[in-house]
């Protein structure tokens, strides 16, 4: 389709939308930017105060509890010592903004469109691609900053979401813990503790390096598989004839959710149950081990656990944008699937299966595996003498038979 006019006409109608998400200068820094947004959107909704110093001191005091208990984990090696970083939520962004990062800037890259390749001599087509390709690093960076933000509203550490960090430090946040206490109405040393040996055995998981590299691997190949779809902005152009029209359609982009939705693609339907297949069996294991050292523990853990569960719930956009930018679910169906996979694997093969759950690469479960863990027992050869389904033999001519 073609309007009369050039994407670069002074009269061209789009080109105010265009600069609506392109305002920012051609040098500057956009993560910088970012991270300002974070600080302050966390230091709005919290109290911006910083940490309170009676509570640092609890939680750093229960560090030596943590590591005595951390000995109890099967099928991990936990770390011998912790290091553990009390911050403020708008000190959480800061720490994690580079954690992030990655992801972002991979789906930036997978979002932008060549104007020469994409508009084949359609001005309209070629405006549009101008508009995604200024749009992409301003609103990348930009939601990022938002996300970081609000998720630090209400982030107990490091791993509310299930992404590997780097080093061995581990974050814990007081004052959203100290919401969760009240909440329970659990002593906050309860929670501290909790949430302290929660984050530690999913530290000790990813510290595994083909597990951490499964992860970030399947997270990155996610973020990378969105596609810009200048067919769908187009149809809904075609129908445009006010300014008002065009101000409420730029509006609807102020919904990072509805941008990925629109920007789906036919990978990501491939990617979701490998992703599934690896978070599920992590988040399952934290749990039961969580049960097995924090339950004899703390007097209030089942209450701290349904109220950590509740707040799952009521999880925020924010949290649905960063699970849809990864292909992650965090729904407590996904936690009770794994839950249920590693119950399983304990029911037909005690702590011997745990044992060679983290084993190597190739004997991570498959998705129908965590559906069914005998399938899993039963193709890592859990059972056999020489611990494997079938022995290969020299001459494979009858491998058929087989």
């Amino acid at each position: 389709m073609s309007f009369g006019f050039s994407p670069d006409d002074e009269q061209n109608p789009f080109m105010a939308f265009s600069q609506m998400f392109s305002g920012q200068q051609p040098n500057h820094d956009v993560w910088e930017t970012a991270a300002q947004l974070a600080q302050q959107i966390a230091n709005q909704e919290s109290s911006g105060a910083n940490v309170d110093p009676v509570a640092r001191t609890q939680i750093l005091e229960l560090v030596r509890v943590a590591e005595v208990n951390l000995g109890q984990v099967v099928g991990i090696q936990a770390p011998p010592q912790l290091d553990v970083k009390v911050v403020t939520p708008a000190e959480w962004t800061t720490e994690s903004l580079d954690v992030f990062r990655p992801f972002f800037e991979r789906f930036g890259e997978a979002i932008k469109v060549t104007p020469e390749a994409d508009s084949g001599g359609d001005p309209f087509a070629a405006m549009l691609s101008q508009v995604f390709s200024s749009l992409g690093p301003v609103m990348v960076a930009t939601s990022a900053g938002s996300m970081l933000g609000h998720l630090a509203a209400h982030t107990l550490g490091q791993y509310d979401l299930p992404i590997p960090r780097p080093g061995n430090t581990i974050l814990l946040v007081p004052e959203n813990m100290d919401a969760i206490a009240k909440a329970a109405s659990a002593p906050e040393t309860e929670v501290y503790l909790t949430t302290l040996l929660h984050n530690a055995i999913m530290h000790a998981v990813f510290a595994i390096e083909h597990v951490r590299r499964r992860a970030e691997d399947l997270f990155i190949d996610y973020a990378a598989a969105f596609q810009a779809n200048t067919d769908f902005m187009e149809t809904d152009f075609e129908s445009l004839d006010s300014i008002q029209q065009i101000q409420e359609l730029a509006e609807s982009f102020n919904s990072p959710d509805a941008v990925l939705s629109m920007m789906q693609s036919p990978a990501h339907d491939l990617l979701v149950p490998q992703i599934t297949a690896l978070i599920a069996p992590i988040l399952g294991f934290v749990d039961y081990q969580l049960d097995q050292i924090a339950g004899p523990l703390v007097s209030s853990f089942d209450n701290i656990k349904t109220a950590i569960a509740e707040q799952q719930d009521q999880s925020s956009d924010s949290d649905h944008f960063m699970q849809k930018l990864l292909g992650i679910n965090m729904s407590n169906n996904t936690v009770r699937l794994g839950r249920e996979f590693i119950d399983g694997v304990i029911d037909r093969s005690g702590n011997d299966g745990l044992e060679r759950l983290w084993d190597n690469e190739l004997d991570l479960p498959t998705a129908s595996e965590v559906a069914a863990p005998g399938l899993w027992l039963e193709r890592i050869g859990y059972g056999s003498e020489d611990g494997s389904i079938f022995e290969v033999p020299d001459d494979i001519s009858g491998i058929e038979d087989l």
